[in-house]
């Protein structure tokens, strides 16, 4: 299918009875080097008129995701709230510290420039995507607390002790997803395998809460050939084809991208 057309005439609108739209997610869903407005979260929530709650992060694991969304979504109630979980990419890891959930992709693990090391990589990337989020709390500024000292208005913040323990456990992780590359003649199963495993347990969470949900997967991985994959229940999964890619993701989802997820997705959830 391809979600490039909008339905020509939608159903009475059956987001009325809610208040809040729940959505989690990669870049693909965060809106990598776009303005906030200019993401089909935000686009999304206008067109329903609820409030949106998105916890997406560039870099985000599946992993981090299911933990993520089980966790917040124990804060909310399934009477008023509606759900879309972007499915990410099954190569991506995710490290549980503190409050944290830290972030690994394969990007992490292969420098930019040949002589960069390793550490210095992981740190560019962890600062500037801001891989992290957290199962305890909303609020980004809750974790920015964990790691640094604010000492007034405008200051950079100083590492706190946990940081430099963090990162040292992120190196260490690094190190490991590494050699797992390396040396795992079955590590591409072993991911896709993990990934499809935890939607469908993501997805029988939703049921048995009563949410109504979306899954919406922009890598495709519901389509890889494992039996668990019938598990799962198709009318509730959105894919988008390599039609609409060549139009819509230039790297990620353009602005124009956006504006037709969040047209399919409301469509969707309206039909």
């Amino acid at each position: 299918m391809s979600p490039i057309v909008r339905y020509e005439s939608l159903l009475t609108m059956s987001s009325k009875k809610y208040k809040n739209i729940y959505i989690n997610g990669c870049s693909f869903t965060a809106g990598h080097h776009l303005l906030y407005e200019s993401s089909w979260p935000y686009l999304l929530g206008k067109k329903l008129g609820l409030n949106t709650i998105s916890r997406a992060v560039n870099g985000q694991s599946f992993d981090s995701i299911f933990v993520n969304t089980i966790n917040h979504l124990s804060m909310l109630n399934s009477n008023d709230t509606l759900v879309v979980v972007g499915i990410t990419w099954s190569t991506r890891y995710s490290v549980a510290f503190d409050e944290i959930t830290a972030n690994v992709t394969p990007v992490d693990v292969v420098a930019d420039n040949p002589r960069k090391k390793l550490k210095e990589n992981f740190e560019d990337k962890i600062h500037r995507d801001r891989r992290l989020s957290s199962p305890y709390t909303f609020d980004d500024s809750e974790m920015d607390k964990l790691f640094y000292k604010f000492y007034g208005q405008g200051d950079i913040g100083r590492p706190t002790e946990k940081k430099q323990r963090f990162d040292k456990l992120m190196m260490s992780f690094v190190e490991y997803y590494e050699s797992r590359i390396k040396y795992d003649n079955n590590l591409q199963n072993n991911q896709e395998l993990n990934l499809l495993t935890k939607v469908v347990a993501l997805e029988g969470f939703l049921k048995s809460n009563n949410f109504n949900y979306r899954f919406i997967d922009f890598a495709n991985e519901t389509k890889k050939q494992h039996n668990i994959i019938d598990l799962l229940d198709k009318e509730n999964i959105i894919t988008f084809d390599d039609v609409w890619k060549d139009k819509y993701v230039y790297g990620h989802p353009t602005e124009k991208g956006c504006v037709n997820i969040s047209e399919v997705l409301y469509d969707s959830i309206n039909r």
